[in-house]
């Protein structure tokens, strides 16, 4: 089965920080391959900056952890040789709800499991995010959208999501993985519309 390379972005500066967003990738074998993840997910966080406080950070973790697709066994880890500076936001701080923003969706064409493999990033919390009627801003629409095409097309840097199946037990026992498929990103979606999360820890 192939290996899943993971990143690690890490928010702080805000009320219930830190928040993790994980992106996955595939073939990350090479250190220019490694750096080439890191800077396309700063890109991307700088493309979306504007929906974020000046005071709030997003900050590219330089290692990467490999994982066995199949079974989501950890198999190793390496860091990247030049990993990305933090992002900062652009926008002046103002009240705003701790637990909403909105949601990139990422979409790819494999189906498992009887199911379209899709994966979503939330972009939580948001500041400067919403028109009037309490959908997004056009600002904020454009700018999501423009920074998930450069992802996708980033070279060198494959993002994809990975889907994974697990037992279900009725003893009381956690879940334990039994199968997973990994599938390169093809497109993505922003939908005008507010995302709530409850918690930004893993």
């Amino acid at each position: 089965m192939p290996t899943v390379y993971r990143v690690r972005a890490v928010w702080s500066g805000f009320a219930g920080a830190p928040g993790y967003s994980n992106f996955s990738f595939m073939d990350l074998t090479t250190d220019s391959a490694r750096n080439a993840a890191g800077a396309a997910i700063k890109a991307f966080f700088d493309g979306t900056a504007s929906a974020r406080a000046t005071t709030w950070s997003v900050a590219v973790q330089s290692e990467i952890t490999e994982w066995d697709s199949a079974t989501g066994v950890l198999t190793g880890a390496a860091n990247m040789t030049s990993p990305p500076a933090p992002t900062a936001g652009t926008a002046t701080l103002a009240p705003f709800a701790g637990g909403s923003g909105y949601c990139v969706t990422w979409k790819t064409g494999l189906i498992f499991n009887g199911r379209r493999v899709i994966g979503r990033t939330f972009m939580v919390p948001g500041l400067s995010t919403y028109d009037n009627d309490g959908t997004l801003s056009t600002a904020t629409i454009s700018a999501a959208q423009a920074a998930a095409t450069a992802l996708i097309a980033a070279a060198g840097a494959d993002l994809a999501i990975w889907a994974k199946l697990f037992t279900k037990p009725t003893d009381g026992t956690k879940p334990v993985q039994i199968g997973g498929a990994l599938a390169p990103v093809t497109s993505h979606a922003v939908k005008d519309m507010a995302s709530q999360l409850r918690s930004r820890r893993v």
